[in-house]
């Protein structure tokens, strides 16, 4: 091969290890129509290529094996520099998410340096094979190098290392970017609220010995009890609006898994910051944000600062768990706060018309500061599946006016699912024991059953499903929503819902409940007595238009009849009625895939709501009007 065309591959190779550069002038007797321009371009702004004395670049001069020499020299140098820089960032990343406080000029910091870093990752593309061509040109100018000096055998080991080290580096690119969502009040004109998040997830690559991950998140989505944001899902939020939070920086999840033995038994150990659930009836977390979608808040975890250790025998596993949530009031844990103190997940147990106290007020919000359990997972003949738990749900709220409040919940129960010659089948039993220190509170009337069946065949899938839960069933799950209503207690009901595929463009899906309340007991405290009627109706069509664009629309109808005239927490009636509740809402949604990894979604729902529950704050018992959300969901 001549020299020439040696250089010029040279140039075309270096040009892809060197880092993003910001524009500037070439070599001036190199034309923009040469084929070469763009990399000889890139390798003089990264000083690889200087040219000669008078600053050109002679491309028709053969070039010497010694000058080759140095360029090969110099991109193995640059190449370094960039994984090196690469690593630095990302170690600086997760220094400053240790930091006790934080200010406007530290956020801004944070989010200049994850901009800064998808862009240094966005360009490892083809790195790896970069690496590669280094490799054969080292070899093929061994003696070369030599004579300037460099170890060409320790070099050739180095970026075998290299090669290594960029496949793990392209392997931590964010999976996740940001989404905005304007929300409007009871009219478009009435209140824009515009919502961001960016989210980095990091991880380890190491394919032995301790694996770890973590997610970042910067954004203003994470709001306290007094806004409602998105982030505390699991915190009651009814009748309130969504709005922004102040900027605000917190790790999701961020844990270390390791496999170890003792005394020749094998567990693995899951520490640090790590996701938990169990089931809908004994811990689950709600999916709060109704007009947003996120994988990171939508799969139903609770994050816990702890450890879960899990231990296998045979095809069962027992999982033990143990540890801190990030209690919505009461003793503060800096661990479980974002940067600007805000709890980033807290767990609350009971609904809102439950029937138990605090300092006498109906309607308990027991806050979880620590969660302890096991849950035993065992298969059953070949289908089917038991999963057990029990779990102690401990609260640090303090007494309130000299009245002791329960501290503690027993919370057990069990799953079972069976598929049947394609008949999946589920029951699930739950309790929850509701203690003060050492001393009962209550273990009556606080149970929780469901028994649920599913079929399908072909376009046609249909489900029923039978709810009883009781008063005094306290668990921090997610079995249901009626209206406005989420875990309804002192209930029991029938669901039924088809999802019909009409052709390979329409979808026609429909849901009905029909429920009551169990005792009359317990109708001052919950709203429902033995003559309460809920009845809620759904139905919806799905049309994909093209390859890239969806349309639906739904309606829903939740009517509640025989309200009891309840009274309850906080000095006045809540959620409690006053009339019979009816809500009607009307929705229209376009989904658009702007490529693989982006969407955009819009959705205008129409509100008819008569009689509503009653929310200290909210404006009005009656109201119409229009709510229009957008999202824009990027992945990268």
């Amino acid at each position: 091969m001549k020299r020439t065309l040696t250089y010029a591959l040279a140039a075309v190779l270096g040009a892809f290890v060197v880092a993003p550069v910001f524009a500037q002038d070439n070599f001036p007797d190199v034309p923009e129509n040469h084929w070469a321009f763009d990399a000889l371009s890139r390798l003089k702004k990264a000083g690889i290529l200087v040219g000669y004395p008078d600053g050109l670049f002679r491309g028709g001069r053969p070039a010497s094996r010694y000058e080759m020499a140095v360029a090969i020299n110099a991109a193995y140098q640059n190449l370094h520099t960039i994984t090196d820089g690469l690593q630095s960032q990302i170690d600086a990343l997760k220094s400053m998410t240790n930091s006790p406080s934080v200010t406007q000029a530290d956020l801004q910091a944070l989010k200049d340096e994850l901009a800064n870093l998808q862009t240094q990752l966005n360009g490892l593309s083809g790195l790896a094979q970069d690496v590669a061509n280094l490799r054969r040109l080292a070899d093929t100018f061994q003696k070369e190098l030599q004579a300037l000096g460099v170890d060409v055998e320790a070099m050739k080991r180095d970026l075998g290392d290299l090669s290594d080290r960029v496949t793990k580096l392209e392997k931590r690119k964010p999976a996740n970017g940001g989404a905005a969502i304007p929300t409007g009040a009871s009219s478009l004109a009435e209140d824009l609220t515009v919502m961001h998040e960016i989210a980095l997830n990091l991880a380890g690559t190491n394919e032995t010995g301790p694996k770890w991950h973590g997610t970042l998140v910067v954004g203003d989505m994470l709001g306290g009890l007094a806004n409602q944001g998105f982030g505390n899902q699991s915190t009651p939020s009814y009748g309130a609006g969504y709005v922004e939070a102040p900027e605000d920086i917190y790790l999701q999840d961020f844990a270390v898994k390791w496999d170890t033995s003792i005394a020749g038994l094998n567990f693995n150990v899951d520490a640090g910051r790590v996701p938990f659930k169990v089931s809908p009836y004994i811990l689950q977390r709600q999916d709060k944000s109704d007009y947003y979608e996120n994988s990171r808040w939508d799969n139903g975890n609770y994050y816990l600062d702890g450890g879960i250790l899990g231990f296998n025998f045979g095809s069962a596993k027992l999982d033990i768990v143990g540890g801190r949530s990030a209690s919505a009031v009461g003793t503060a844990h800096s661990s479980d706060q974002s940067l600007g103190g805000t709890p980033i997940d807290p767990i609350v147990s009971g609904g809102i018309n439950g029937p138990f106290s605090q300092a006498g007020n109906k309607g308990l919000f027991l806050n979880i500061d620590r969660v302890f359990g096991a849950t035993f997972n065992l298969p059953v003949m070949s289908t089917g599946n038991l999963n057990l738990a029990y779990l102690l749900l401990d609260s640090e709220n303090p007494i309130i006016a000299g009245v002791a409040i329960p501290n503690r919940i027993a919370d057990f129960g069990g799953t079972l699912d069976l598929n049947v010659g394609g008949l999946k089948l589920s029951g699930t039993a739950a309790q929850t024991n509701l203690d003060e220190d050492n001393s009962s509170v209550n273990d009556q009337n606080n149970h929780a059953y469901s028994v649920k069946a599913a079929w399908g065949s072909g376009p046609l899938n249909l489900w029923g499903d039978y709810r009883h839960v009781e008063a005094n069933f306290l668990a921090p799950g997610d079995w249901g929503r009626l209206g406005i209503l989420r875990n309804p207690t002192n209930i029991e009901g029938f669901q039924a819902g088809a999802h019909l595929k009409l052709s390979s463009a329409f979808t026609l899906y429909g849901k009905g409940e029909w429920d009551k309340g169990l005792k009359d007991d317990f109708g001052p405290s919950t709203g429902f007595t033995t003559a309460t009627k809920i009845d809620t109706y759904s139905i919806g069509l799905g049309w994909k238009a093209t390859s890239t664009l969806g349309v639906h629309v739904g309606y829903e109808d939740d009517k509640f009849t025989n309200m009891s005239a309840a009274t309850g927490s906080y000095g006045a009636a809540l959620p409690y009625a006053f009339g019979d509740p009816q809500y009607r809402w009307t929705t229209f949604g376009l989904d658009y895939g702007l490529s693989d990894g982006a969407k955009l979604m819009i959705q205008y729902q129409l509100s008819d709501v008569d009689n509503e529950f009653v929310i200290p704050g909210a404006v009005g018992n009656n109201y119409k009007g229009g709510y229009l959300t957008t999202q824009l969901s990027v992945k990268f």
